[in-house]
């Protein structure tokens, strides 16, 4: 498939994706969880099948449902070291019956991944949670527009003016150019301020400067990943975008500093 045609096809798939995402979002209760538990479940199958294909031997089965159960079960800080220190006893313990050889990265392959997708991807849901369903649903649209944004200001700068790459050795396409033109398009959400109220406008493009840079940087580690384990791209299942891992690998990074920021905003009102 040529160029033209894998663009046709992206946005083809983006003018479906893209508006299921944010009315999934808007919707909020059993449609944003739905769509989070699909984010974490496919995205932990697709981690294991890729670590799996490198040689390691992570206990699939039991990592996709401590990222599931983690993702449904936490609410806040306060459950995070009783759902951490149980998946990680539960990973150490059920992995005894493989025996000895490559217990530690059978465990710790597992754990990686319950923490990569089940505790990262859970952010939007204990974004909601903090702020509510009303004005959090704003807040998921403007920071997934953010990381799209983000993305499409950082391809096209980069096509036109970059010349300086960014990280050579884990992805030769970025540039700096690229980074900071997607940086300041992270911030055209800001158009939604008065959607979000409890944010004051200045606060707001803090989380949209941090998002975005959050963004680029799940990006870099997602890059970093797959180039370790040997893969150009995760399994695809969006047409044109490839895997789950490919196109969340943002969000895995956005939605939690985004949650962060307005802990600590909220600590300090």
């Amino acid at each position: 498939m040529g160029p033209r045609s894998n663009l046709a096809l992206r946005v083809l798939s983006a003018c479906v994706f893209v508006p299921a995402v944010l009315a999934l979002s808007w919707m909020g209760g059993l449609a944003l969880l739905a769509l989070v538990l699909g984010v974490v479940g496919r995205g932990a199958w697709e981690f294991y099948h890729l670590a799996g294909g490198a040689g390691h031997r992570p206990m699939a089965g039991l990592g996709i449902f401590l990222s599931i159960g983690l993702s449904l079960y936490l609410r806040g800080p306060a459950q995070l070291e009783l759902v951490l220190g149980g998946a990680l006893i539960l990973c150490l313990l059920v992995a005894l019956r493989h025996g000895v050889e490559g217990y530690g990265s059978r465990v710790w392959w597992t754990l990686g991944g319950v923490v990569y997708l089940g505790l990262l991807g859970s952010a939007p849901l204990l974004i909601v949670r903090q702020v509510g369903q009303e004005q959090g649903g704003w807040l998921l649209i403007a920071l997934f527009c953010c990381i799209w944004l983000t993305d499409s200001a950082a391809y096209f700068c980069g096509r036109f003016w970059g010349k300086r790459k960014l990280a050579p050795a884990i992805s030769p396409a970025k540039t700096l150019a690229g980074f900071v033109g997607g940086t300041l398009g992270g911030l055209v959400p800001l158009v939604l301020s008065p959607s979000i109220p409890f944010l004051g406008p200045g606060e707001l493009a803090g989380l949209l400067v941090l998002a975005s840079l959050g963004g680029q940087a799940g990006d870099l580690v997602e890059s970093a990943l797959k180039r370790d384990l040997g893969v150009k791209d995760a399994p695809a299942l969006i047409p044109g975008h490839g895997g789950v891992l490919d196109r969340f690998d943002s969000y895995l990074f956005s939605f939690p500093i985004a949650y962060i920021y307005l802990e600590l905003l909220a600590a300090v009102r």
